[in-house]
């Protein structure tokens, strides 16, 4: 099949006959051999045997797990030319909803290619056959993982962690999780960094006793000296999740970590989301400033604010900011933020976005100059954008880490008297198929 195009998911679209088949680690232009793994009606997906046509934008990856992890899925493709890919995926998005928008430029490029990422996660995992393996889960087998001998992703002291992480487990003769029968003592091990060189961890542990818990967290911070912070949880079910968990936290460490971005100081608590590449992160902040245009007269929502991050650093720009977040623990960080920064201004809101951005929200607080929102992956709710509308703000700022949720919800936006006006992706996972979009909207 001849390759002509990407899919949204990073997927190459091959053309055979009438229909279309999608496969992994192929480039726009090459000719490939395909199986096909999987049939259904106007759906084809392969796996892609041979390359008959290479692209010259095709390069050997760096990464000795390429291609079995998971991720860096397209560390085979030039830099400059994923790039050019992902405005691709960006236009597309927008032309499939007839969104109307000044050209896109290229997406800002990532200051760092690798070692760009703040958190990375690892499984201690019991497979079928009773092996013990530490590393990556796999994409959709929740029973295993892979052991990871380098990873590009999370600069030291990732590494000399999850190698610590590893032979404590062993010297020590813990069990690992079994999805099968839900046995075991450790589940994961997630690692947290900052720009200012903190660091924390967050051990999953299943079923262990308080004292070997403690006697690992102990062990742990001695073969791997230098972390801040530790946390644990309890993940004693099989599809439990972190977000329905509470976190303890393991006395004699910090609370916190402490991220700085200009001259603001953020405090981190263990749930709290963080843009995963924090150098980015502050281009894309610019970014938002920048398109506010700020008088200083202004009153701006933060919809979807987290800790606040979006809301301090516009503070100082603008009359007031408010802040909403369905978070409890997010808004406590937020409010820190604020104080630690001697921020006065801006005021933070816990709450479904749903139940707390409402006409009668509009009512109580009156004119809103611009709203600025970004939103989870699945993008914001129609209820969410008929509220936006009704506030009739001056200007709507959109942050999205999806093209094709983005593109939907403009769509309404525009119906509703708004047109884009600029349009700014960012690249802020380098060697993966995703993009962050910073989009300003004015009323027509």
């Amino acid at each position: 099949v001849e390759v002509i195009g990407v899919h949204s998911a990073g997927k190459a679209i091959g053309a055979y006959k009438t229909r279309r088949i999608y496969f992994d680690y192929a480039i726009p232009g090459e000719v490939v051999d395909v199986f096909v793994a999987k049939r259904q009606k106007g759906y084809v997906k392969g796996i892609m045997d041979k390359i008959i046509q290479p692209s010259d934008k095709r390069i050997s990856p760096f990464c000795e797990h390429f291609g079995n992890c998971g991720g860096c899925n397209w560390q085979h493709i030039l830099y400059d030319e994923q790039l050019i890919l992902k405005r691709t995926i960006l236009q597309n998005a927008l032309d499939k909803y007839a969104i109307i928008t000044p050209p896109i430029p290229l997406p800002i490029v990532s200051p760092l290619q690798t070692y760009y990422r703040n958190k990375t996660e690892y499984a201690f995992v019991t497979d079928k056959d009773g092996n013990q393996i530490f590393g990556y889960h796999i994409a959709e087998r929740p029973d295993y993982a892979m052991p990871i001998d380098e990873c590009y992703l999370q600069a030291e002291p990732s590494r000399r962690i999850y190698n610590a992480a590893e032979q404590t487990a062993q010297d020590l003769n813990y069990s690992y999780y079994n999805y099968y029968n839900n046995t075991g003592e450790l589940r994961s091990i997630t690692i947290r960094t900052t720009t200012t060189n903190e660091t924390a961890i967050i051990i999953g542990f299943a079923h262990c006793d308080k004292k070997r818990k403690e006697i690992f967290i102990n062990e742990l911070i001695k073969a791997a000296p230098g972390i801040n912070s530790v946390y644990y949880t309890i993940l004693d079910k099989p599809d439990i999740k972190y977000v329905d968990i509470p976190y303890h936290h393991f006395e004699g460490t910090a609370t916190h970590l402490t991220e700085k971005m200009n001259e603001l100081i953020f405090c981190i608590s263990p749930k709290a989301f963080y843009q995963p590449n924090p150098l980015q992160a502050q281009n894309l902040y610019a970014q938002v400033l920048q398109y506010g245009n700020f008088r200083g007269t202004e009153r701006v929502v933060d919809l979807y604010t987290g800790i606040g991050t979006i809301a301090c650093y516009i503070a100082s720009s603008v009359a007031e900011v408010t802040g909403i977040e369905g978070s409890a623990d997010a808004i406590n960080d937020a409010n820190t933020n604020a104080r630690i920064n001697n921020i006065t201004n801006a005021n933070f809101i816990t709450g479904d976005i749903l139940e707390t951005f409402t006409p009668a929200f509009l009512e109580k607080h009156g004119k809103i100059d611009t709203i600025i929102l970004d939103p989870p992956r699945s993008g914001t709710l129609i209820e969410i954008k008929k509220t936006i509308l009704a506030a009739i703000p001056s200007k709507i700022i959109y942050v999205s880490c999806n093209p094709v949720s983005l593109a939907f919800d403009l769509k309404q936006l525009c119906e509703g008297g708004y047109q884009v006006t600029a349009i700014q992706p960012f690249d802020m996972f380098p060697h993966t198929h995703h993009i962050e979009t910073v989009v300003l909207l004015e009323k027509k």
